[in-house]
């Protein structure tokens, strides 16, 4: 399985090495093991916790971004980067899942379509 890595998020996670190393570490872990798992597109676009590898990740759909695209989020739980929020999409067509963002969940507002992340993460989306 392949999980697509926008260049935005990657510079989220590049800068998360900076701010918080270990939840740095257990987000690349996280997506490592997602890339080789062969269930990831079920276990990603399932609404709960999922085991991924060592860790437990928790799964929601963006509700409020529905009719944006198929955007979800998870977290990994009791860890230190269980106050950060990945955000990603699934294309069902193509069966591609891609990371938009990685985000602290104190500086990210599901509901504020207007904010710089957001938009961010929407035209991301639709440059698919």
């Amino acid at each position: 399985m392949h999980i697509d890595i926008h260049k935005h998020a990657t510079q989220d996670i590049n800068q998360l090495w900076i701010d918080d190393p270990e939840a740095a570490a257990e987000v690349q872990v996280v997506l490592e093991q997602l890339e080789a798992d062969p269930n990831a597109i079920d276990k990603l676009t399932t609404y709960g916790n999922n085991l991924i590898g060592q860790n437990n990740i928790n799964v929601k759909p963006w509700e409020g971004a529905r009719k944006k695209g198929d955007l979800w989020r998870f977290r990994i739980l009791d860890t230190p980067a269980t106050v950060y929020r990945v955000i990603y999409g699934y294309h069902w067509q193509t069966r591609q899942l891609c990371v938009f963002a990685v985000v602290h969940k104190d500086k990210f507002d599901y509901e504020d379509f207007n904010s710089s992340t957001n938009k961010r993460i929407f035209d991301d989306w639709q440059s698919l």
